[in-house]
Protein backbone atom coordinates (compact mmCIF):
# COMPACT_ATOMS: atom_id res chain seq x y z
CA UNK A 1 0.00 0.00 0.00
CA UNK A 2 1.15 2.86 -1.02
CA UNK A 3 1.38 5.74 2.01
CA UNK A 4 0.50 9.32 1.81
CA UNK A 5 -1.20 11.59 -0.39
CA UNK A 6 0.19 10.14 -4.31
CA UNK A 7 -0.13 13.09 -6.88
CA UNK A 8 -1.27 11.42 -10.67
CA UNK A 9 -1.57 13.25 -14.01
CA UNK A 10 -3.62 11.89 -16.57
CA UNK A 11 -1.95 13.41 -20.01
CA UNK A 12 -3.35 14.41 -23.40
CA UNK A 13 -7.20 13.71 -22.60
CA UNK A 14 -7.53 15.94 -25.50
CA UNK A 15 -11.45 15.12 -25.57
CA UNK A 16 -12.09 15.48 -22.35
CA UNK A 17 -13.43 11.77 -21.18
CA UNK A 18 -10.70 10.50 -18.63
CA UNK A 19 -12.09 11.14 -15.60
CA UNK A 20 -16.25 9.50 -15.97
CA UNK A 21 -14.44 6.51 -18.43
CA UNK A 22 -11.96 5.91 -15.84
CA UNK A 23 -13.56 4.61 -12.99
CA UNK A 24 -10.94 6.29 -10.43
CA UNK A 25 -13.36 6.29 -7.62
CA UNK A 26 -11.61 3.42 -6.89
CA UNK A 27 -8.50 4.71 -5.58
CA UNK A 28 -7.85 6.03 -1.96
CA UNK A 29 -9.39 9.32 -1.26
CA UNK A 30 -6.12 11.06 -0.76
CA UNK A 31 -4.95 10.31 -4.44
CA UNK A 32 -5.03 13.99 -6.32
CA UNK A 33 -5.25 13.42 -9.96
CA UNK A 34 -4.69 16.25 -12.43
CA UNK A 35 -6.48 15.94 -15.86
CA UNK A 36 -4.12 18.08 -18.82
CA UNK A 37 -6.40 18.20 -21.59
CA UNK A 38 -3.57 20.28 -23.77
CA UNK A 39 -0.63 18.61 -24.70
CA UNK A 40 2.61 19.90 -22.61
CA UNK A 41 5.65 20.76 -24.98
CA UNK A 42 8.55 18.28 -24.33
CA UNK A 43 10.52 20.91 -23.33
CA UNK A 44 8.10 22.08 -19.98
CA UNK A 45 7.29 18.04 -19.07
CA UNK A 46 9.74 18.26 -16.47
CA UNK A 47 8.54 22.14 -14.90
CA UNK A 48 5.08 20.60 -15.35
CA UNK A 49 5.21 17.19 -14.02
CA UNK A 50 8.13 17.33 -11.09
CA UNK A 51 5.88 16.21 -8.36
CA UNK A 52 3.29 13.94 -9.92
CA UNK A 53 4.52 9.91 -8.87
CA UNK A 54 1.83 8.24 -11.30
CA UNK A 55 1.89 9.70 -14.69
CA UNK A 56 -1.19 7.95 -16.96
CA UNK A 57 0.16 8.50 -21.15
CA UNK A 58 -2.56 8.20 -23.84
CA UNK A 59 -1.54 6.10 -26.72
CA UNK A 60 1.98 7.58 -28.05
CA UNK A 61 1.06 11.43 -27.36
CA UNK A 62 3.78 12.15 -24.93
CA UNK A 63 7.79 11.12 -24.98
CA UNK A 64 9.48 10.54 -21.83
CA UNK A 65 13.02 10.84 -23.22
CA UNK A 66 15.77 9.71 -20.90
CA UNK A 67 16.74 13.81 -19.84
CA UNK A 68 12.85 13.95 -18.80
CA UNK A 69 12.64 10.69 -16.77
CA UNK A 70 16.25 12.12 -15.15
CA UNK A 71 14.29 15.25 -14.65
CA UNK A 72 11.04 13.54 -12.53
CA UNK A 73 12.63 12.18 -9.17
CA UNK A 74 8.97 11.49 -8.01
CA UNK A 75 8.30 9.48 -10.54
CA UNK A 76 7.34 6.01 -9.60
CA UNK A 77 4.85 4.57 -12.32
CA UNK A 78 3.85 5.44 -15.85
CA UNK A 79 0.86 3.97 -17.23
CA UNK A 80 0.32 3.26 -20.92
CA UNK A 81 -2.45 2.15 -23.15
CA UNK A 82 -0.28 1.95 -26.44
CA UNK A 83 3.28 0.94 -27.42
CA UNK A 84 5.77 2.53 -25.48
CA UNK A 85 9.22 1.50 -27.32
CA UNK A 86 9.06 4.53 -29.23
CA UNK A 87 7.95 6.61 -26.41
CA UNK A 88 9.65 5.64 -23.17
CA UNK A 89 13.48 5.22 -22.95
CA UNK A 90 12.80 2.19 -20.87
CA UNK A 91 16.66 1.90 -20.01
CA UNK A 92 16.64 5.17 -18.28
CA UNK A 93 13.37 4.31 -16.81
CA UNK A 94 14.48 0.99 -15.54
CA UNK A 95 17.80 2.17 -13.72
CA UNK A 96 15.26 4.70 -12.24
CA UNK A 97 13.32 1.71 -10.99
CA UNK A 98 9.93 3.17 -12.51
CA UNK A 99 7.72 0.89 -13.06
CA UNK A 100 5.19 0.68 -16.36
CA UNK A 101 1.72 -0.92 -16.52
CA UNK A 102 0.02 -1.13 -19.66
CA UNK A 103 -3.73 -2.38 -20.64
CA UNK A 104 -3.52 -6.12 -21.81
CA UNK A 105 -4.29 -8.92 -19.90
CA UNK A 106 -1.86 -10.40 -17.80
CA UNK A 107 -0.48 -14.33 -17.36
CA UNK A 108 1.39 -14.37 -13.99
CA UNK A 109 1.52 -10.49 -13.06
CA UNK A 110 3.39 -9.93 -16.57
CA UNK A 111 1.52 -8.15 -19.57
CA UNK A 112 1.38 -10.39 -22.69
CA UNK A 113 1.26 -9.54 -26.35
CA UNK A 114 -2.86 -9.73 -27.60
CA UNK A 115 -4.52 -8.42 -30.95
CA UNK A 116 -7.42 -6.73 -31.13
CA UNK A 117 -10.15 -8.31 -33.76
CA UNK A 118 -13.30 -5.85 -34.18
CA UNK A 119 -16.45 -7.44 -34.11
CA UNK A 120 -16.89 -7.39 -37.44
CA UNK A 121 -15.80 -5.36 -40.67
CA UNK A 122 -12.75 -3.11 -41.30
CA UNK A 123 -10.54 -2.07 -38.10
CA UNK A 124 -11.07 1.71 -37.08
CA UNK A 125 -7.68 2.97 -38.44
CA UNK A 126 -8.71 1.09 -41.75
CA UNK A 127 -12.23 2.79 -42.17
CA UNK A 128 -10.15 6.18 -41.68
CA UNK A 129 -7.61 5.75 -44.31
CA UNK A 130 -10.88 4.69 -46.59
CA UNK A 131 -12.49 8.05 -45.39
CA UNK A 132 -9.35 10.39 -45.86
CA UNK A 133 -8.80 8.91 -49.69
CA UNK A 134 -12.41 9.23 -50.69
CA UNK A 135 -11.94 13.03 -48.99
CA UNK A 136 -8.92 13.97 -51.12
CA UNK A 137 -10.37 12.24 -54.18
CA UNK A 138 -13.71 13.19 -54.40
CA UNK A 139 -12.33 17.07 -52.88
CA UNK A 140 -14.88 17.17 -49.86
CA UNK A 141 -13.07 18.98 -48.01
CA UNK A 142 -12.03 21.69 -50.73
CA UNK A 143 -15.46 22.19 -52.36
CA UNK A 144 -17.24 21.87 -48.86
CA UNK A 145 -15.11 24.99 -48.07
CA UNK A 146 -15.48 26.78 -51.29
CA UNK A 147 -19.65 26.62 -50.91
CA UNK A 148 -19.32 27.30 -47.01
CA UNK A 149 -17.39 31.00 -48.52
CA UNK A 150 -19.87 31.32 -51.03
CA UNK A 151 -18.86 29.67 -54.27
CA UNK A 152 -19.13 26.83 -56.16
CA UNK A 153 -17.55 23.84 -58.33
CA UNK A 154 -13.84 24.61 -58.19
CA UNK A 155 -12.21 21.07 -59.57
CA UNK A 156 -12.88 17.53 -60.55
CA UNK A 157 -13.18 14.78 -58.29
CA UNK A 158 -10.96 11.26 -59.22
CA UNK A 159 -13.16 8.44 -59.97
CA UNK A 160 -11.11 5.22 -57.94
CA UNK A 161 -12.22 2.74 -60.74
CA UNK A 162 -9.55 1.32 -62.61
CA UNK A 163 -7.02 3.05 -60.30
CA UNK A 164 -4.22 1.48 -58.43
CA UNK A 165 -4.27 1.27 -54.59
CA UNK A 166 -0.44 0.92 -53.31
CA UNK A 167 -0.05 -0.86 -49.85
CA UNK A 168 2.90 0.47 -48.06
CA UNK A 169 3.00 -2.43 -45.58
CA UNK A 170 0.12 -5.24 -45.72
CA UNK A 171 -0.02 -6.27 -42.27
CA UNK A 172 -3.75 -6.46 -40.74
CA UNK A 173 -4.30 -2.53 -41.36
CA UNK A 174 -2.95 -2.86 -44.36
CA UNK A 175 -5.07 -6.07 -45.11
CA UNK A 176 -7.91 -5.04 -44.38
CA UNK A 177 -8.24 -2.27 -47.28
CA UNK A 178 -7.81 -4.94 -49.92
CA UNK A 179 -11.98 -6.02 -50.14
CA UNK A 180 -13.32 -2.57 -50.93
CA UNK A 181 -10.12 -1.47 -53.23
CA UNK A 182 -11.20 -4.78 -55.07
CA UNK A 183 -15.27 -3.59 -54.78
CA UNK A 184 -14.50 -0.08 -55.63
CA UNK A 185 -12.35 -2.17 -58.77
CA UNK A 186 -9.15 -0.78 -58.20
CA UNK A 187 -6.10 -3.02 -58.63
CA UNK A 188 -3.49 -3.65 -55.24
CA UNK A 189 -0.18 -3.79 -54.83
CA UNK A 190 1.88 -4.09 -52.28
CA UNK A 191 5.72 -3.62 -50.54
CA UNK A 192 7.23 -3.79 -47.79
CA UNK A 193 10.82 -5.20 -46.08
CA UNK A 194 9.22 -8.22 -44.54
CA UNK A 195 6.61 -8.96 -47.42
CA UNK A 196 6.26 -12.33 -48.60
CA UNK A 197 4.81 -14.14 -51.76
CA UNK A 198 2.44 -16.27 -48.82
CA UNK A 199 0.69 -13.01 -47.26
CA UNK A 200 0.48 -12.00 -51.02
CA UNK A 201 -1.67 -14.50 -51.75
CA UNK A 202 -3.44 -14.67 -49.21
CA UNK A 203 -4.71 -11.26 -49.56
CA UNK A 204 -4.89 -11.35 -53.63
CA UNK A 205 -2.65 -8.35 -54.40
CA UNK A 206 0.61 -8.28 -56.38
CA UNK A 207 3.93 -8.18 -54.65
CA UNK A 208 6.22 -5.27 -55.78
CA UNK A 209 9.73 -3.84 -54.94
CA UNK A 210 9.36 -0.38 -53.55
CA UNK A 211 10.31 1.75 -56.75
CA UNK A 212 7.13 0.03 -58.49
CA UNK A 213 5.40 0.90 -55.70
CA UNK A 214 5.47 3.99 -55.90
CA UNK A 215 5.65 4.36 -59.78
CA UNK A 216 2.65 2.61 -59.65
CA UNK A 217 0.23 3.50 -57.04
CA UNK A 218 -2.43 6.16 -57.85
CA UNK A 219 -3.49 6.56 -53.95
CA UNK A 220 -0.49 5.53 -51.89
CA UNK A 221 -1.38 4.24 -48.15
CA UNK A 222 1.09 3.91 -45.58
CA UNK A 223 0.36 1.09 -43.05
CA UNK A 224 3.69 0.33 -41.43
CA UNK A 225 4.42 -0.38 -37.96
CA UNK A 226 6.73 2.74 -36.69
CA UNK A 227 9.84 2.06 -35.55
CA UNK A 228 13.47 3.23 -36.45
CA UNK A 229 14.23 1.10 -39.13
CA UNK A 230 10.93 2.28 -40.71
CA UNK A 231 11.43 6.11 -39.97
CA UNK A 232 11.51 7.81 -43.02
CA UNK A 233 11.06 5.34 -45.00
CA UNK A 234 9.52 7.67 -47.91
CA UNK A 235 12.36 10.56 -48.43
CA UNK A 236 12.19 12.86 -51.14
CA UNK A 237 13.90 10.88 -53.70
CA UNK A 238 11.39 8.26 -52.97
CA UNK A 239 8.48 10.85 -53.40
CA UNK A 240 9.57 12.05 -56.82
CA UNK A 241 9.74 8.55 -57.99
CA UNK A 242 5.44 8.77 -57.02
CA UNK A 243 3.34 8.99 -59.72
CA UNK A 244 2.58 12.91 -60.84
CA UNK A 245 -1.13 13.39 -59.64
CA UNK A 246 -0.75 10.24 -57.06
CA UNK A 247 -2.18 10.69 -53.67
CA UNK A 248 -0.67 9.22 -50.40
CA UNK A 249 -2.62 8.82 -47.31
CA UNK A 250 -0.50 8.12 -43.93
CA UNK A 251 -2.74 6.76 -41.19
CA UNK A 252 0.28 4.44 -38.96
CA UNK A 253 2.88 7.36 -37.70
CA UNK A 254 3.81 10.96 -38.95
CA UNK A 255 7.80 10.19 -38.99
CA UNK A 256 7.59 6.96 -41.59
CA UNK A 257 7.36 9.79 -44.40
CA UNK A 258 9.67 12.67 -44.35
CA UNK A 259 7.60 15.73 -43.87
CA UNK A 260 9.38 18.05 -45.19
CA UNK A 261 9.51 16.41 -48.65
CA UNK A 262 6.20 15.68 -48.59
CA UNK A 263 5.20 19.50 -48.02
CA UNK A 264 7.63 20.63 -50.68
CA UNK A 265 5.50 17.24 -52.97
CA UNK A 266 2.44 18.70 -52.32
CA UNK A 267 2.92 22.66 -52.68
CA UNK A 268 4.91 21.80 -56.38
CA UNK A 269 1.65 20.10 -57.40
CA UNK A 270 3.83 16.59 -58.34
CA UNK A 271 1.08 14.87 -55.37
CA UNK A 272 -2.45 15.90 -56.07
CA UNK A 273 -3.35 15.58 -52.32
CA UNK A 274 -2.88 13.98 -48.86
CA UNK A 275 -5.06 12.53 -46.23
CA UNK A 276 -2.68 12.56 -43.08
CA UNK A 277 -4.56 11.35 -39.23
CA UNK A 278 -0.17 11.40 -37.66
CA UNK A 279 2.14 13.75 -38.11
CA UNK A 280 5.50 14.23 -36.97
CA UNK A 281 4.60 16.54 -34.41
CA UNK A 282 1.20 16.22 -32.63
CA UNK A 283 -0.96 18.38 -32.08
CA UNK A 284 0.09 19.74 -35.35
CA UNK A 285 1.75 23.16 -35.08
CA UNK A 286 -0.35 26.72 -35.82
CA UNK A 287 1.61 28.02 -38.19
CA UNK A 288 2.49 24.32 -39.91
CA UNK A 289 1.96 23.99 -43.80
CA UNK A 290 -0.49 21.25 -43.79
CA UNK A 291 -3.18 23.41 -42.09
CA UNK A 292 -3.00 26.05 -45.41
CA UNK A 293 -2.41 23.80 -48.40
CA UNK A 294 -5.62 23.38 -49.79
CA UNK A 295 -5.08 19.38 -51.37
CA UNK A 296 -4.39 18.22 -47.71
CA UNK A 297 -7.33 16.42 -45.61
CA UNK A 298 -6.48 16.68 -41.70
CA UNK A 299 -7.46 14.98 -39.19
CA UNK A 300 -5.90 14.55 -35.29
CA UNK A 301 -4.83 11.38 -35.08
CA UNK A 302 -8.15 9.68 -34.63
CA UNK A 303 -8.07 6.84 -36.86
CA UNK A 304 -8.31 4.70 -33.84
CA UNK A 305 -10.50 5.94 -31.76
CA UNK A 306 -13.90 4.86 -31.29
CA UNK A 307 -15.78 5.37 -27.67
CA UNK A 308 -15.65 1.07 -27.24
CA UNK A 309 -11.94 1.84 -27.18
CA UNK A 310 -11.63 4.61 -24.55
CA UNK A 311 -14.14 3.52 -22.30
CA UNK A 312 -12.23 0.14 -22.24
CA UNK A 313 -8.52 1.81 -22.10
CA UNK A 314 -9.15 4.34 -19.37
CA UNK A 315 -11.20 1.18 -17.32
CA UNK A 316 -8.29 -0.85 -17.54
CA UNK A 317 -5.55 2.74 -16.99
CA UNK A 318 -7.52 2.84 -14.16
CA UNK A 319 -7.22 -0.05 -12.93
CA UNK A 320 -3.56 -0.34 -13.00
CA UNK A 321 -3.28 2.61 -11.05
CA UNK A 322 -5.54 1.34 -8.42
CA UNK A 323 -3.60 -2.01 -7.71
CA UNK A 324 -0.32 -0.33 -7.48
CA UNK A 325 -1.44 2.07 -4.93
CA UNK A 326 -2.87 -0.75 -3.59
CA UNK A 327 0.49 -2.71 -3.25
CA UNK A 328 -0.37 -5.48 -6.27
CA UNK A 329 0.73 -4.11 -9.38
CA UNK A 330 -1.33 -5.34 -12.20
CA UNK A 331 -0.02 -5.85 -16.09
CA UNK A 332 3.21 -4.47 -15.49
CA UNK A 333 5.56 -4.40 -18.64
CA UNK A 334 8.76 -6.08 -18.78
CA UNK A 335 9.65 -5.52 -22.22
CA UNK A 336 8.30 -2.87 -24.36
CA UNK A 337 7.14 -4.77 -27.42
CA UNK A 338 4.85 -6.30 -25.32
CA UNK A 339 2.38 -3.18 -24.61
CA UNK A 340 0.09 -3.22 -27.26
CA UNK A 341 -2.79 -0.84 -27.37
CA UNK A 342 -5.95 -2.61 -26.40
CA UNK A 343 -7.47 -1.83 -29.99
CA UNK A 344 -5.47 -1.00 -33.26
CA UNK A 345 -3.28 1.68 -33.69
Amino acid sequence: MVAGVTKIAILDDYIGVALEYGGWAALPTEAEIAVYREAIPLERLVDELSDYEVIVVTQQRARFPREVLEGLPNLKLIVCNGRTSNVVDHEARTERGILLCGTVETEQGAAVRGDYVPPRGLPAPSEMAWALIFAVAKRTGIEDRVIRSGGWQTGFPVPLAGKTLGLLGAGRLGGAMVPLAKALGMEVVAWSQNLTEERCAELGVGKVTKDQLLSSADVLGVFLVFSERSRNTLRADDIAKMKRGAILVNVSRGPIVEEPALVNALRSGHLAGAGLDVFDQEPLPLDHPFRSLDNVVVTPHVGFVTEDLFRTAWRLMAEDVAAYLAGVPIRVVSDPADCPPVAPE
